[in-house]
C-alpha cells in the first residue's frame, strides 16, 4: 500500500502548504528530503500570525522561526504581535534582505533604530505599515531613501513631516498610496507640532503623479484649494482622497473639490470643514458619477445638490452630508424621498446632520434602503416614535449617531433602541441631556458590546 512518502515532491509540498509555520519547522525534521521540502521557497514566501497567537510572538519566537537567512521570505506582517522589539525587526531585515511587504504597525516597542536597521538591510520594500509611539521623521526618511520602488506607505502623523514627504516627492516617483493615521499627542506636545499644511501636500503632488490613494489624518489641518487644485492636477490618476477637520480658517471651498471631481476619477472623497456648497454636487454628480464614498461632514449643501447626486451616481455606497444654514435651501424630506428612490441596493451607509427631516422622511429613507450605518446628528424635527417605527427597517443596522437631538427622552427609550437593534455596536449620544448616567450604566450592562459616545 502506497504511503505519504510515495508522493511525488510536487503534491507534498502542495499538501505542506497547509501547515502553519511551527508545524512546518517540525516537520521538517522528518528526513533530508522532507527538510527539503519544508523548506521550499513557495511555502516561505510570507510570514504572518494567527491573532490569537500574535500578542505571544517576541523577539525568540521570531528568532527559531527565521534563525538564518532566508531570500524566500517575501511578506511580513507582524499585526498585533505587541512584544516585537527593535531587536526583533532587526534580526528580521537581515534575515530577509527580499522583503517587498513589511507590516510592523503593532509594534509600538520598535524605534527608529530599528526602523533604521531596516532600511539598512531591505532595499526592494513595495509596502511598509509602521509603528506610532517611537517612530519620527527619521527612520521613516531612512526606509524611503533606501527603497525607491515604495508603492504603498502607511505610517503615523509624527513620522510624516515636511522633510519626510520631500523625501517621498524626490526618491518615490512609483508610490500608489500614502495613508497617515493621526499620532496621539502627549501631555507636553500640542496640535501645532503635528500640522498637516498646503506646502506638504504641494510637494507631494508635485513628486508621486501616480498616487492613487491618499488619506492624511493629522491634528491640525491647514490646507485651501491651493494645495487642492494643484494635487487635482498633477495626480491624475487618484481614486482616494480622504482628510478629517480642516481648519475653518485656511478655507477649503468648491474650488478645490471641483478641481478633484474635474481631474481625477475619484471614487472615495471625504473632507470635513470644508466650505462645500450644491455647486461641488453638481459637478461630482456631472464628473465622477461612478463614485462610491462621499463624506462631506460640516458641509452646506441643500435639497438641490442631493437630488442632483442622487440621481447620477447610482454605484454610490455611503453618503454623508451637513444641511446648509440658508432658511431657504436646507435638506429637508425631498432629500429623504430623494435618497429612497435613488439609493443602489449596495447603499449602506448614511449621514445627515442638522437637517430638517421628519418622521415621514425618515421612515421613507428606511423602508427603501439597507442601513448598517445611520446618522441623524442635529436633526431636530425627529421623534423617538418616528426613530421606532424604523426598527423594524433597521434590523441590521450597527451603528447609530444620535448626538446634539433629543430623539432619546429618557432612559426607558434608551434600552428599547438596545433591544430593538441587535447588532448594534455603537451608539452616539453626545448632548443627549435627557438619557441619565444611570441609564447608561444599565444599557451598558445589558449591551456590552454596544460602544457608547457620551
Amino acid at each position: 500500500m502506497a504511503d505519504i512518502t510515495s508522493l511525488p515532491d510536487s503534491v507534498l509540498v502542495y499538501v505542506l502548504s497547509f501547515l502553519r509555520y511551527p508545524i512546518l519547522i517540525s516537520s521538517s525534521r522528518v528526513c533530508k528530503r522532507w527538510r527539503r521540502l519544508c523548506y521550499d521557497a513557495s511555502l516561505w514566501r510570507k510570514l504572518w500570525f494567527y491573532q490569537r497567537h500574535a500578542s505571544k510572538v517576541s523577539c525568540e519566537v521570531v528568532r527559531r522561526l527565521v534563525p538564518r537567512k532566508n531570500s524566500y521570505i517575501v511578506s511580513i506582517d507582524l499585526e498585533g504581535c505587541t512584544l516585537i522589539e527593535d531587536e526583533g525587526v532587526k534580526l528580521l531585515s537581515k534575515n530577509c534582505p527580499n522583503l517587498r511587504k513589511l507590516y510592523i504597525k503593532a509594534c509600538q516597542q520598535v524605534t527608529d533604530k530599528g526602523i533604521i536597521e531596516i532600511a539598512q538591510n531591505c532595499f526592494k520594500l513595495l509596502s511598509v505599515k509602521l509603528p506610532m509611539e517611537n517612530v519620527s521623521s527619521k527612520g521613516l526618511v531612512a526606509v524611503v531613501k533606501n527603497n525607491p520602488h515604495l508603492k504603498r506607505i502607511y505610517a503615523y502623523s509624527r513620522a510624516v513631516t515636511q522633510k519626510t514627504l520631500t523625501a517621498i516627492a524626490s526618491t518615490c516617483s512609483d508610490l500608489e498610496t500614502l495613508i497617515v493615521y493621526e499620532s496621539c499627542l502627549k501631555d507636553h506636545e500640542n496640535s501645532s507640532m503635528d500640522v498637516l499644511t498646503d506646502a506638504m501636500l504641494m510637494t507631494l503632488a508635485e513628486g508621486c503623479g501616480k498616487l492613487k490613494e491618499i488619506t492624511l489624518r493629522y491634528n491640525q489641518i491647514l490646507l485651501s484649494d491651493l494645495s487642492l487644485v494643484c494635487l487635482a492636477t498633477k495626480c491624475r490618476m487618484l481614486e482616494q482622497f480622504v482628510v478629517d477637520y480642516c481648519d475653518l480658517d485656511y478655507k477649503i471651498t468648491d474650488v478645490g473639490l471641483i478641481a478633484l471631481a474635474k481631474f481625477c476619477n475619484i471614487s472615495c472623497l471625504h473632507i470635513s470643514n470644508g466650505q462645500i456648497s450644491d455647486n461641488s454636487l453638481l459637478v461630482i454628480a456631472e464628473s465622477v458619477p461612478n463614485i462610491e464614498d462621499l463624506s462631506l461632514e460640516f458641509s452646506k449643501v441643500s435639497d438641490i445638490g442631493i437630488f442632483k447626486l442622487m440621481q447620477q451616481c447610482q454605484k454610490l455606497e455611503s453618503l454623508v452630508i451637513h444641511s446648509a444654514d440658508n432658511l431657504d435651501r436646507r435638506i429637508t424630506d425631498m432629500s429623504a424621498y430623494t435618497i429612497g428612490t435613488y439609493a443602489s441596493e449596495d447603499f449602506r451607509l448614511l449621514g445627515i446632520g442638522f437637517a430638517d427631516i421628519t418622521d415621514k422622511g425618515l421612515k421613507f429613507i428606511c423602508e427603501n434602503t439597507d442601513l448598517s450605518s445611520l446618522s441623524v446628528s442635529g436633526c431636530s424635527k425627529l421623534t423617538f416614535d418616528g426613530l421606532k417605527s424604523c426598527f423594524d427597517d433597521l434590523s441590521g443596522l450597527m451603528s447609530l449617531d444620535l448626538s446634539f437631538t433629543d430623539i432619546i427622552e429618557n432612559d426607558d427609550h434608551l434600552l428599547e433602541t438596545g433591544q430593538s437593534l441587535p447588532w448594534l455596536d455603537s451608539i452616539d449620544l453626545t448632548d443627549c441631556f435627557a438619557v441619565s448616567k444611570e441609564g447608561i450604566r444599565i444599557f451598558k450592562e445589558k449591551f456590552p458590546f454596544c460602544k457608547v459616545v457620551t
